[in-house]
């Protein structure tokens, strides 16, 4: 078998090098049925040559691509047999799948709405279009796709999973909840659930539930971000001691979680605790998201009369969060004390405008960019 795949590519080579006929399209399929997927690439190139307007050949090219894992150069390929035959819904599909392949998950939205309604019922299109735009972020338009895949497949894990993080994300809480104990009654003793269970209890300030969620989560050892959940909990309610406790415990197993150097080191701010810069110099350098990080390092640096670098810190933190007040404020006071008083005047006019600073729930900490980033 293995040397007639050989055969027929080498025989599509010779025939092109001495000026012969291009192979035809049943032996470049005879390449793809047997793995053969480079040969059978040179093989649709080769034809390409002799019809380049032909989109089908092109859609074809863009699989045998697809199926090396040269996910954009397949993406080129569909595009141009989209460009050839914009109502292609077969060739719309395959792109969307490339860009979900790559991880591009807005562009596949794109591509796999537009699949979703050439071919209308086609249930790879629907869930891929569900998963993308779940991918991307986009929970409200994902939930109703993700309910009616999820209905068609209700043993898929995956698209359960998915459909209730949706829920959660969206706000949807009881929802998001009744999804999540259902998976939970399917395996009692998974963490990832009843990580999400606390969330969702957090969102409704259940928060004692949230903690036994998140303790029932470290049941069977180390979860990440679990202690920082529970730390947090407590560090929102005051109980900064506890919550010390909590973060030390996450950063002795992940030493490079952000958000618990960060918030630990706030605590040791308050404490007047000499560690507390150097956590979060560590929490800044690796993500400078983490907005509670470039206050406190603004605050000290104040303090210690480094007042370029207090003024950087503070810029990032108004960056980061421009509905909050106290940044502003202490920027003010730099700006004061720097002989600036038409900045500092900017900077308390935007105090008097900001009211009301953003809530911030464990939804956004635990499963927010900067605690991505420390997993």
């Amino acid at each position: 078998m293995f040397g007639r795949t050989i055969l027929l590519a080498c025989a599509a080579a010779a025939a092109l090098c001495a000026g012969e006929s291009a192979p035809t399209a049943s032996q470049a399929r005879d390449l793809e049925a047997r793995g053969d997927w480079a040969g059978a690439e040179s093989a649709w190139r080769a034809l390409l040559r002799s019809s380049p307007n032909d989109f089908r050949l092109w859609t074809d090219l863009g699989i045998s691509l697809a199926r090396q894992n040269r996910y954009a150069d397949a993406v080129s390929a569909y595009r141009k047999a989209l460009d050839l035959n914009p109502g292609a819904g077969p060739a719309r599909l395959d792109l969307g799948l490339a860009y979900f392949k790559q991880g591009d998950f807005p562009n596949a939205a794109r591509a796999l709405r537009a699949a979703a309604a050439a071919l209308p019922g086609n249930a790879q299109a629907e869930q891929l279009l569900a998963l993308s735009l779940y991918g991307a972020r986009n929970y409200a338009e994902a939930v109703p796709h993700l309910e009616k895949v999820a209905a068609l497949d209700p043993s898929n894990s995956e698209l359960l999973a998915a459909l209730a993080r949706s829920y959660l994300y969206n706000r949807q809480y009881d929802k998001a909840k009744a999804e999540f104990q259902t998976m939970l009654a399917r395996d009692p003793d998974s963490p990832g659930v009843h990580m999400l269970l606390a969330q969702a209890d957090d969102a409704v300030n259940r928060t004692s539930d949230a903690i036994a969620e998140l303790r029932a989560a470290l049941a069977r050892g180390f979860v990440p971000n679990a202690h920082f959940g529970i730390g947090y909990i407590y560090w929102r309610d005051h109980r900064y001691a506890e919550a010390a406790a909590e973060f030390r415990q996450e950063l002795e197993s992940a030493p490079g979680n952000a958000q618990a150097l960060a918030y630990l080191g706030d605590i040791e701010l308050k404490d007047q605790n000499p560690e507390a810069r150097p956590h979060l110099l560590r929490a800044a350098s690796l993500d400078d998201s983490i907005r509670i990080a470039q206050l406190d390092l603004g605050i000290l640096d104040t303090g210690a009369g480094r007042l370029d670098d207090a003024t950087r810190y503070l810029k990032r933190a108004i960056a980061l969060d421009p509905t909050a007040a106290d940044a502003h404020y202490r920027l003010a006071r730099i700006y004061q004390q720097t002989g600036k008083p038409a900045a500092a005047r900017a900077e308390l006019a935007a105090v008097t405008r900001l009211h009301q600073q953003r809530h911030e729930d464990l939804i956004e900490k635990i499963s927010g960019p900067s605690a991505q980033n420390a997993r």
